[in-house]
This record gives C-alpha cells, sequence and structure tokens, in this order.
C-alpha cells in the first residue's frame, strides 16, 4: 500500500505544478499523466498482490462509540508527531541539500548527465540536463516539475517528465516515512520498484507519444 501510494498518487504540490505545466499544452496531456498513473495503480497493485505477503483486513467491524477528545490530548499528540517527524526528516534534508550543492560546485552534475544519457536521453526521450531536476526530485517533486519548463520540452516529453518525476525515487518526506514504517530493507524494495516503474512506464510513454 505504501510503494502504491508513493508510486500514483502525486501530493498536493506536485499535482498544482502538474496542472501549472503541463495544463498549458492542452488538458489532453494533464488527462495522459493521472491515466497513466492510474492504470500503473492498478496494474501495479494487481502484481504486488500477487507476489507480496499480506492479509485483507475485515471490513466488518465494531465501531466503537465517538466521543469529543480534550483539545489539551489532540495539541500534545500533533505536537509529539510533528517534533518526531522533524527530528528524522531535517537532519536528511539538511544533508541532501549540502550534497546537491557540492555536486553543482564541483560541476559533477555534468559528469551525472553525461553518464546517465543513454537512460535519460535514450530510453525516456529527455534532454540529459533534465537528469538535474531527477536528482532535485529526491528533495521536492514539484520543484523539480519546474525546473523542466527552462528546457523546452515538447508536450510528450513535458508528460513523460512529469509522470517519471511523480513515480520515481520518493522525495525527501516519503523516504522518511518509508524508512520509518517498512524499515531499510522494506524501503530499499519499494525505491526499488518506484525506480524500476518510471523508467518502464517513461520508456513506454516516449515510443507511444
Amino acid at each position: 500500500a505504501a510503494t502504491l501510494i508513493s508510486i500514483a498518487i502525486p501530493c498536493a504540490a506536485l499535482q498544482a505544478m502538474v496542472f501549472g505545466l503541463v495544463g498549458e499544452r492542452g488538458w489532453q496531456y494533464v488527462a495522459i499523466v493521472y491515466g497513466t498513473l492510474f492504470i500503473v495503480w492498478i496494474v501495479l497493485g494487481l502484481i504486488l498482490n500477487r507476489f507480496a505477503k499480506g492479509f485483507s483486513p475485515e471490513l466488518l467491524i465494531e465501531i466503537p462509540p465517538y466521543r469529543l477528545p480534550l483539545w489539551r490530548t489532540v495539541l500534545l499528540k500533533l505536537w509529539l508527531r510533528h517534533r518526531g517527524f522533524l527530528k528524522e526528516a531535517i537532519p536528511i534534508i539538511l544533508a541532501a541539500v549540502l550534497a546537491i550543492n557540492i555536486l553543482y560546485a564541483l560541476g559533477i552534475f555534468d559528469a551525472i548527465a553525461n553518464f546517465t544519457a543513454p537512460v535519460v536521453t535514450g530510453l525516456l526521450g529527455l534532454p540529459k540536463e533534465a537528469v538535474v531536476a531527477l536528482v532535485v526530485g529526491f528533495l521536492r517533486k514539484d520543484v523539480a516539475i519546474g525546473m523542466l519548463a527552462p528546457l523546452a520540452l515538447t508536450s510528450g516529453q513535458l508528460v513523460v517528465g512529469c509522470v517519471v518525476l511523480a513515480m520515481f525515487f520518493p522525495c525527501i518526506a516519503t523516504f522518511v516515512v518509508l524508512l520509518r514504517e517498512l524499515g531499510v530493507t522494506g524501503m530499499l524494495k519499494a525505491a526499488g520498484i518506484m525506480v524500476t516503474t518510471a523508467l518502464l512506464v517513461g520508456g513506454l510513454l516516449n515510443l507511444i507519444l
């Protein structure tokens, strides 16, 4: 479930960028983006349901009586959850920002772009400069989609880029949540599924569009 949500359900900020950037080219391209994500959600869900271990909880459960909670208790739990998340996420975010700035300063992004050109250009049909957006997508996917705008992509390339970024390696916030919920091994498996699915679907869209 966590893998499916991470792959096929974009966050609100990402959806806003998709509507803003892709919507300028026509509603049909927005429909292609969301239609692709929906199809991937169905197909990948069926595949994971067949091979992944799990169980389906009973649908009929006893619902306890609802009571109005105390605001003090609600605020305390909210603070504890936020504090726990920030305590784990902030060091990772700062480390990722530092790493990306170091890569920029040393010109390593150019080497990465040349190294990944067979995949980014050959498989996905995107210019090699798009690799910067893919890397930045680890921090903020909505910002990464915005970085596709200056590349003067065709409508088909823009659709491919948005779909790949939506399904690609999880952003830092999702990464932290998956790490907490699934553990290191489960998170690595989920990330592998995301990257593989994004490349396969992106390559297929490149052939179709």
